[in-house]
């Protein structure tokens, strides 16, 4: 995985898009108080709509990549079969010691809610989320301000 991360700063720009391109918002959110972290349906959706994916940390952790999987893998889930089709329906990671522990050794406060834009690497079919990038969301105005 950091071999990846390493790759995305010198791979060249066409290889790589971030969320703005195209109206794709690739986005996951942390929330502290739920225990959770909620991948947007656009990151599965780019990622061509997977089974399963999966989610994994660099060490000095903060960064994270989702990717297609298989079921068997470490950290895989289960994307929900109604995803797409349903409003409501979220791809939700729920556990306290995962979210808690990314959130802690990233400077998050667990009573916030935070945004993180991603890339996606077209060429490893992955999308990169840096928390260093974390945004706190003001459910209030709406609005992600930059931490």
């Amino acid at each position: 995985m950091d071999e990846i991360m390493d790759r995305k700063a010198s791979e060249a720009p066409n290889r790589l898009w971030k969320g703005e391109k195209k109206n794709v918002r690739l986005e996951i959110s942390f929330y502290g108080k739920g225990n959770a972290i909620n991948i947007g349906k656009d990151v599965v959706r780019v990622l061509g709509a997977p089974s399963y994916i999966c989610l994994k940390v660099n060490r000095s952790m903060d960064s994270i990549i989702v990717a297609p999987c298989k079921k068997t893998e470490t950290l895989s889930f289960k994307v929900p079969d109604r995803i797409y089709l349903v409003n409501h329906v979220q791809m939700q990671v729920t556990s306290r010691a995962f979210v808690h522990g990314l959130m802690t050794m990233n400077d998050m406060d667990l009573s916030h809610t935070y945004k993180v834009a991603g890339i996606y690497s077209e060429k490893d079919n992955v999308v990169i989320f840096h928390l260093t990038d974390k945004r706190l969301y003001d459910p209030m105005r709406q609005k992600c301000h930059l931490c």
